[in-house]
């Protein structure tokens, strides 16, 4: 019976009560969002005043969010803490982040060694551990544990690890060789390829490219064949794709390799041609690589430039996100090869490309230097009384205008404005703030139609103005004078038929300049702009949105391509 009664045998006049054992059970899936409108934030606040909570709370606290230890003493702590009750804690510790921090320089070498014996007893013990951070950094954090070879034995008897962060320098450790686990996704970052990298060193990572010819024979090594997601960085090297598709057949996720260090000691006097002639060696052994095999499809690609020229990958790609890309024309011509008569991004995207490309975020950061007085003895800057209609014309609108088949487009302009050491005028007077300024200068109606009327296939486009402007009172010290970040978006609606208008030839009645405005454009509410930027992929990093409201003193390119 749903509702049964008990009465004691010792009093059978006592009121019946309810059996507990028929109460409902309470659903803990519940307490998160009640604890979020409560005054207690979370299960382990409110296990402080009720004790009967404590156990649960603990449990759910490991299984919920990861470990982050970031002090020598602390790991010891809490290893204590776990092995206190190492039942019922142990098999719930699912994340675990290890970084410690930068100002405790000062650590004996007692208590590194024993917080380093801590840590190895940690992993031995979690059989549930799924994801791990190893952080560390040998010149100025004084737990040097990635170069000890206990721990990577340790991380290696991790049967459960599906996820693996390494980060810092190290020179002795092979944490490749060391894993054995079927992980999923695989981060290193690097300050040297030695070490961390041993299989990957000499003939590959470690190893210039003249030296290591497309037919030379790389050693054995560990195959990740779980393994869908791989990010890379921090490297002084080359990506060798022979040796990513022998380590991981199976990538299909996110691959991200950014801040390869290029500038080795053998390019360092080069010329230009020759630094080119050295990228395309790269890129034609790669090609090669592919011709046999390749990966079936990558889900996001994210690099620099330079990377995606020596990559050369033949596999579909669903989002490409290129960083840091300079936007002088010099660096344009050194990275893209193009003509020195070509406008200054015109050679960014490939016809071969742009056949194809149907959605492209485009974030660009510009800085400005305002122009000193006349009678100044500082030299004005290049940009120095530039305009909007200058960068608009001359750089942006011919690097898109291409494009007919862009059907989703995003543009986020930040201008990073600075005040003339010598200022000739205040410089939120210059030109080009005036320009940009939302509420002034800057009309985002006349940009959407300019960039509607020169891709034919555009559905979608977005537009973010932001910037930053400072005026200069000391040295070294800029001075916030204003601040903006204004964006829209417009639903691109096709021409009418020309029947639907009642007119067979429209050539007849309006004149050809006017016959290129004709696409009606449907502003977007904010909630739906953000909706279909999700759908589409055409969000910003973090990074890119930090820098919306934060100093840049780079003219940079940020694009994401798909």
């Amino acid at each position: 019976m749903r509702n049964s009664v008990i009465a004691t045998e010792n009093s059978p006049q006592e009121s019946l009560r309810p059996n507990p054992r028929n109460r409902a059970p309470l659903i803990l899936d519940i307490l998160n969002p009640i604890f979020a409108l409560t005054k207690y934030p979370d299960l382990l606040s409110l296990s402080l005043t009720c004790s009967s909570f404590r156990p649960l709370a603990i449990r759910i606290m490991l299984r919920t969010r990861p470990v982050v230890l970031k002090k020598v003493a602390t790991i010891p702590k809490f290893r204590d803490f776990l092995f206190s009750d190492a039942t019922s804690r142990t098999p719930h510790v699912v994340a675990l982040v290890v970084d410690v921090a930068d100002s405790e320089i000062h650590s004996d070498p007692e208590r590194s060694e024993q917080a380093i014996e801590a840590l190895v007893a940690i992993l031995r013990y979690t059989s549930c551990l799924k994801s791990l951070e190893l952080l560390s950094s040998a010149n100025g954090r004084p737990l040097a544990y990635l170069d000890d070879p206990r721990l990577s034995a340790a991380v290696g008897e991790v049967a459960s690890l599906r996820e693996l962060t390494i980060g810092g320098k190290t020179e002795v450790t092979d944490f490749i060789g060391a894993v054995r686990s079927p992980l999923t996704k695989l981060t290193l970052r690097f300050l040297h390829p030695r070490g961390g990298l041993h299989e990957w060193s000499p003939t590959s990572l470690g190893a210039a490219l003249a030296s290591n010819p497309p037919d030379s024979a790389l050693p054995p090594s560990t195959q990740f064949h779980a393994l869908r997601s791989l990010t890379l960085t921090n490297l002084v090297a080359v990506p060798h794709l022979p040796l990513f598709l022998d380590l991981f057949p199976n990538l299909d996720g996110t691959v991200r390799l950014t801040k390869f260090i290029y500038d080795i000691p053998d390019l360092a006097h080069q010329s230009d041609s020759e630094r080119f002639n050295f990228f395309r060696g790269g890129r034609e052994q790669n090609s090669t690589a592919q011709e046999g095999r390749c990966w079936t499809r990558l889900k996001r690609l994210v690099c620099d430039v330079e990377t995606l020229f020596v990559l050369s990958l033949r596999c579909p790609i669903g989002l490409t996100m290129i960083q840091e890309c300079p936007a002088d024309a010099d660096s344009l011509e050194r990275r893209w090869n193009g003509g020195l008569l070509e406008p200054s991004l015109g050679g960014m995207i490939p016809p071969e490309a742009a056949a194809t490309l149907t959605h492209l975020t485009l974030f660009v950061e510009y800085a400005y230097e305002a122009c000193p007085r006349p009678a100044s003895r500082y030299i004005p800057p290049a940009s120095a009384d530039t305009r909007w209609s200058d960068l608009w014309r001359d750089t942006l609108l011919p690097a898109i205008e291409h494009l007919h088949a862009l059907t989703h487009f995003r543009l986020a302009f930040h201008c990073f404005a600075r005040e003339a050491e010598e200022p000739g005028r205040p410089i939120s007077e210059e030109p080009l703030v005036e320009d940009l300024r939302p509420l002034s200068g800057f009309d985002f109606n006349s940009v959407a139609s300019t960039i509607a009327d020169a891709l034919p296939s555009l559905q979608y486009c977005f537009l973010t103005n932001s910037a930053r402007v400072v005026e200069t009172k000391l040295v070294y010290a800029n001075n916030l004078v204003e601040r903006w970040c204004e964006s829209r978006a417009w639903r691109i609606m096709p021409h009418a038929p020309f029947g639907d208008s009642g007119i067979d030839d429209p050539e007849a009645v309006a004149p050809a300049d006017a016959r290129a405005t004709q696409r009606e454009l449907l502003e977007l509410q904010d909630d739906v702009a953000e909706t279909i930027i999700e759908m589409e992929d055409l969000d910003l990093s973090m990074e890119e949105k930090a820098s919306a409201m934060h100093h840049n003193i780079n003219n940079t390119l940020h694009t994401s391509l798909c």
